[in-house]
This record gives structure tokens, C-alpha cells and sequence, in this order.
């Protein structure tokens, strides 16, 4: 069987060259432990009558192979590990170089998929043979993450050459390691029309920017997929179109209607890995202009400051009081954090009152009425503000935080200021100082922070999502891509994310990084229990390098 579907007619010096096509079909005929029967010629059963009577020689190979293949058929079901693979090893000594891959592609298919209890006992067991030690190695090796498989597959040739599984099978699985996952054609869904016309436009250059700068030879489609009620299905054919011209990878939708009609479909039928919406998305892959994670990495943030009572004051806006719960719930989590949670109307807001009622202003004005009761005569004074906030959270968007920066020199405060990624200039080339700002200290995108052709914050967004949509493959648990525009691109479950850099306003109203002569390794800081501890990042390294 196997000469017959696995043979190449070429030279053993072009078989590893094909050796990715041997391991598709080795895979695609599901090779059970009967396959090792395969390197005999036919059976007996359906061979040709042969006239004559055949020599001894003939007869003694066809029986010892026989023998040989029921034997190891036996120690398979018997779990006797150690015979399995010396009877295995004795057939793989008998086979042609192109069976050979074969049966040592069976060996690891079997071994791999013991459970890990079993490979756990194995390993500690003094009777497992030196052998089966090597392919214990060898398998745990082909489980790793890809970026660690392959300088593991390339150690266990180097020191160990003589293991069968170098022979042929570690270096098809290397090879196959270097042709996967290419991705070449890149399908677009965004609302090319209509009132997120601009948005969309602004995504689409930073995909653009992106793909002429590092994958010139990725072909990509884009795709008008503004939501029309009187058409809501329309998004299910443009995404069958997309597939059927040869999408490798989707990158959207972006609206919201149009991704629960597109979710809803793709769960139905198991997923599609190849699809990463442009918004939140349930149960398939999906990449956020707004990190999901913003809250988690203020309160990080503060926490290493090692800040015991903040006050948070927030506009009345759905993001900005969303951002207030969380980063009030991740701080709370710790003992004998303190929290003042204030919130001030979006539109027409009373400044000096939102902020008086955050440092307890009232209290130091009822104090002034009753001593001026007590006395019988007008007083005048200052309000004695609480000295007890080690710092300030200030939410809102640029305009509405600059508002509120000199009342704190009305209030004499000398507080920390910190804000959200809101601050950031919304267009990255022509950015004017904001000297109301000063010394604000906020998260932002890497791409604020250094000189790039992007225009805008949303070409930031949409370079990374041109770089998820080609290195997606690389992430794993706690490695990173440090390439990203946004910040740290990260992957946990079905949601990519970024990790944000810090940065403030200095006195001129610039932004500029954020320094600090006591920081610490924030990525290690693990002052907040539970979800923490998931986000831990890795140090900063070299551009266009994932970390693990």
C-alpha cells in the first residue's frame, strides 16, 4: 500500500525535498497501526496466482514480515512501549527510504497521541528504554509553540543524529515548519461608503502602508461592506465571495450589525480561524481599536506606584464610566486600596463642583460656615483640600481634561494626573502642543511616541491589523509581537490585543515618553490577583521580533 501511494519516483537526495507532500498524504490516509503492514508487497489474497511453485527464499521474507507487523500490532495494544518500538525500528531497517519517513511519521503519531499521563509515566519510568526516552523528546519537541519548535527539532539532530526520527522525519517536520501558515491573499470587509466612510478610509491606508512596506508580494482585496438594512444577509455573500476567490485571511467586518449576522453564521458551522473581525466579536478572532485591556493597565500602572488611595473622576460617557468600573474594580481587588469614584456631565459640566466634590471641598466649606457661626463675623479662606489621595484619574477626552487642569491651581493640588489612551493626538503628522495637558501622564500607542508615515491613529490600527492578518501565527501564551503600531500585540483566546506604552505631557504641551527614574519592570509586577497575571507581557526587544 504504502509503495504504491507513497513512493516517489526520485532520488533519495530529492525525497526530504517532498517530504511536506509525503506527510500530507501520510496524514490524509489516517495511518493506523495496520499501516505498518504496508511496506510488505500486497497481500497474499490479492496477488496473482503464480505458476510454479516459488523459492524458499521468497516465502521465509513474506512470513518474517508478517510475524513482524502481527508482533507489533500485539505490543501496541499490550502498551508494551519499549518491544513496540524495537519491532518497529527492525521493520523501519527493512523498508525503502520513501517507507522509511512512513513508519517513522506512525511511530510519533502514536507516541504523540498517548495521553499525558501515560507520556508523563513513561519518561519517569527506570524500565523506558533509552530509545523510547529519545522519541518521548522527540514528540514533546513537535508540541511546543512554533517559534520554539523549530531551535528544539534543530538541538535534538545535533545531539542526538543517530535517533531514528532524525533520519528523515525531523527534517520534513522543519521543513514543514518553514511553509506553513504563509499567508497570500489578504481579504478587506469594510464600510467603503456611507457614515463610516472616513473610519474605514483611514484603516484601509494603514493596511496599505503596511503591505508595501513588509509584504509586497500579499495580494489584497478589499471589500465594501457597508451595512444596508434592506440587504443585512448581504455580509454572508460577500464573505462566500471572498472565500471563493481565495482569501487566505478576512479582516473584518467592522460594524457591529454586520458582525452578529457574520458571527452568528460561522458558529453555527464550527468557526473560521482565517476571519478577524474589526470590533468586539463572540466566539471567533477579533482585534479592537480600543484595547480590551486599557483598564487592567492603568490599574497596573498604579498599583506599582504603589498608590493606596486614588480618587477617579469620570465624564458621564458609556466608554469613559465603563473604563471607571473597571479600572475601580482591578483596584479594589487588592487589600487596603482606597477609591473615590466622581462623575461629571459629559456636556455643560460643572467643573469646579465635580472636581470640589472629589477632594471634599463641602466638607471644608461647612467647616467655614460654622466656625463664621461660631464667631459672628464674615472669615474669609481657602479650601483645605484632603491630603490624603496619593493620586487622580482624570476621564474624559483631551478638551474636557484641559478644562479641568487649572482648577487644581485653584485648589493649590499637587497630585499626580493620569488619563486615558483618549489623550492621544488623533492625527499623528500635524500634532499642536496642548500646555493644559502638562504633565498629564496617560497610556498611548507606540506610534505617538516616534516618527512613522502614518497620518493618524486609525493607520496605526490598521497596520496592526495587517500584521495580525500575516504573523497571527506567531503569538502564543505570553509571546508577543513588539512590530505593533498600537503597542505589544498579544493573543489570548479568540481577542488580539496590544499592550500600550506610557507617556505624559511635558511643560511645552508635547507629548513625549513617559520617565521614570524608580520604574520597575512593570511586566512582572503582580501586585493585583486573578486576570493579571494573564497580561503578563514580555520586555521590550528588538523591532519585528516576537518575545517570549
Amino acid at each position: 500500500m504504502f509503495q504504491r501511494i507513497l513512493s516517489l519516483p526520485t532520488p533519495q537526495n530529492r525525497f526530504i525535498a517532498q517530504s511536506r507532500k509525503v506527510l500530507t498524504l501520510a496524514a490524509a490516509i489516517g495511518m493506523t497501526a495496520s499501516v505498518l503492514t504496508s511496506c510488505s508487497t500486497a497481500p497474499v489474497s490479492q496477488q496473482k496466482p503464480i505458476v510454479g511453485m516459488p523459492s524458499l527464499g521468497t516465502m521465509t521474507k513474506k512470513s518474517s514480515n508478517q510475524v513482524l507487523q502481527e508482533e507489533i500490532r500485539e505490543a501496541q495494544q499490550a502498551k508494551s512501549w519499549n518491544n513496540y518500538l524495537e519491532l518497529t525500528q527492525l521493520l523501519w531497517s527493512k523498508a525503502s527510504p520513501d517507507n522509511q519517513l512512513a513508519i517513522e511519521y506512525q511511530i510519533w503519531q502514536t507516541l504523540k497521541g498517548l495521553p499525558q499521563t501515560e507520556k508523563d509515566k513513561l519518561a519517569s519510568d527506570p524500565e523506558t528504554s533509552p530509545e523510547l526516552m529519545s522519541w518521548l523528546d522527540f514528540v514533546k519537541a513537535t508540541e511546543l509553540h512554533p517559534i520554539w519548535q523549530k531551535p528544539a527539532l534543530a538541538d535534538l539532530k545535533h545531539f542526538n543524529p543517530s535517533a531514528l526520527f532524525n533520519q528523515h522525519l525531523n527534517q520534513a517536520l522543519s521543513q514543514q515548519l518553514l511553509n506553513t501558515n504563509k499567508v497570500q491573499q489578504v481579504a478587506v470587509f469594510l464600510p467603503l461608503t456611507g457614515p463610516y466612510k472616513n473610519i474605514a478610509m483611514q484603516i484601509r491606508d494603514g493596511i496599505i502602508r503596511n503591505q508595501l512596506v513588509h509584504a509586497p508580494n500579499v495580494k489584497l482585496a478589499f471589500y465594501n461592506t457597508n451595512y444596508n438594512p434592506s440587504e443585512p444577509n448581504q455580509i454572508l455573500s460577500t464573505y462566500q465571495t471572498a472565500k471563493q476567490n481565495g482569501a487566505d485571511v478576512i479582516l473584518g467586518p467592522l460594524q457591529k450589525e454586520n458582525i452578529d449576522i457574520l458571527t452568528k453564521k460561522l458558529n453555527a458551522i464550527g468557526g473560521d480561524d482565517s476571519v478577524i473581525t474589526l470590533n468586539d466579536a463572540f466566539g471567533i478572532q477579533h482585534f479592537n481599536f480600543i484595547s480590551n485591556s486599557e483598564a487592567l493597565q492603568i490599574a497596573a500602572k498604579l498599583c506599582q506606584k504603589h498608590y493606596k488611595n486614588i480618587a477617579i473622576l469620570t465624564s458621564t460617557t458609556p466608554a469613559d464610566s465603563n473604563l471607571a468600573v473597571q479600572i475601580a474594580d482591578y483596584w479594589q481587588q487588592v487589600p487596603d486600596h482606597k477609591l473615590t469614584l466622581k462623575s461629571y456631565p459629559a456636556t455643560h459640566p460643572k467643573l469646579r463642583e465635580a472636581l470640589g466634590s472629589v477632594i471634599n471641598e463641602t466638607y471644608s466649606q461647612a467647616r467655614k460656615n460654622n466656625l463664621q457661626w461660631l464667631f459672628k463675623e464674615n472669615l474669609s479662606f481657602t479650601p483645605r483640600t484632603r491630603k490624603d489621595l496619593d493620586a487622580i484619574v482624570l476621564l474624559g477626552n483631551a478638551r474636557q481634561v484641559a478644562v479641568f487642569k487649572p482648577q487644581f491651581a485653584f485648589f493649590e493640588l499637587q497630585l499626580p494626573v493620569y488619563g486615558s489612551s483618549k489623550l492621544t493626538p488623533i492625527n499623528l503628522d500635524k500634532t499642536e502642543p496642548n500646555k493644559d495637558l502638562a504633565n498629564v501622564i496617560f497610556p498611548t500607542f507606540k506610534a505617538a511616541l516616534k516618527k512613522t508615515n502614518l497620518a493618524s491613529t486609525l493607520e496605526a490600527y490598521g497596520w496592526d491589523s495587517f500584521t495580525l492578518a500575516t504573523q497571527k501565527y506567531r503569538l502564543g501564551p505570553n509571546i508577543c509581537l513588539n512590530a505593533g503600531m498600537l503597542g505589544k500585540l498579544s493573543k489570548q483566546d479568540n481577542e488580539f490585543d496590544y499592550k500600550m506604552s506610557w507617556a505624559r505631557y511635558n511643560s511645552r504641551g508635547e507629548v513625549v515618553p513617559l520617565t521614570e527614574s524608580n520604574d520597575v519592570d512593570e511586566s512582572h509586577y503582580i501586585d493585583i490577583p486573578q486576570e493579571p497575571s494573564d497580561a503578563v507581557q514580555p520586555t521590550e526587544a528588538t523591532p519585528d521580533s516576537t518575545t517570549p
